[in-house]
């Protein structure tokens, strides 16, 4: 199992990306002009992994052909964010409670192999019901008559829809209990390099990125 994440930084004034790849174990870092898909093809690593990836449902990763997880604290952040501003969309706290209720099932479970299935059922029948309230009161925007292109859904739509199609993803955490609730390992790998970008401000150049980059990697 692999962490992936990324965060950006600056080299001689110029806006740069550092993905990260972690472990348990062992942290690589990647520090690249581009971001996202680019940047990740040419970090190598992920081409040649099988394992379970957890990430923020990263587009970039997702185009690697590995098990993925996705991070629940970050959904927990967006559904806060949902459930904090008009108009009132009451599903969102209860996915929160939910995602929280099956995070202490799981945590409980630790020394078992597995969660019951009826266990893992109920949570699931539970995730669906929650997801069908959302959408009967978050249908998607209609397209205007003489407009082009994708129409533009709200924060809620497009949380409600990356739930239900990646439910597998958000809910790893309860079929494999190596998975984590959360991507922080990831998040915390990368604290270093934003320590040294707030005292430091930016690189002076590639070379000072990238043996910064290295000095980073670590192993247990």
């Amino acid at each position: 199992m692999a962490h992936a994440d990324e965060t950006s930084r600056r080299v001689n004034s110029i806006l740069h990306w550092l993905p990260v790849l972690s472990t348990n174990r062992r942290t690589a870092y990647f520090p690249h002009p581009k971001r996202g898909a680019e940047a990740l093809d040419a970090f190598g690593l992920l081409s040649q992994f099988v394992g379970v990836l957890v990430h923020d449902h990263w587009s970039a990763c997702q185009r690697y052909q590995c098990l993925h997880a996705f991070c629940n604290a970050h959904h927990r952040r967006e559904l806060i964010a949902i459930a904090e501003r008009p108009p009132n969309q009451p599903w969102a706290t209860d996915m929160i409670t939910l995602l929280c209720q099956a995070n202490a099932v799981e945590v409980q479970a630790q020394d078992l192999e597995t969660l019951s299935a009826s266990n893992v059922e109920h949570l699931r029948t539970r995730y669906d019901t929650i997801l069908s309230k959302a959408e009967a009161g978050n249908p998607p925007r209609p397209r205007h008559p003489g407009t082009r292109g994708r129409v533009k859904q709200s924060p809620a739509y497009n949380l409600i829809w990356q739930l239900r199609e990646r439910r597998n993803e958000v809910l790893r955490f309860l079929t494999d209990l190596r998975v984590p609730f959360d991507n922080n390992q990831a998040e915390h790998d990368l604290r270093m390099p934003k320590l040294k970008q707030k005292a430091s401000g930016c690189f002076r150049s590639d070379t000072g990125a990238e043996d910064f980059g290295l000095s980073c990697v670590w192993c247990g």
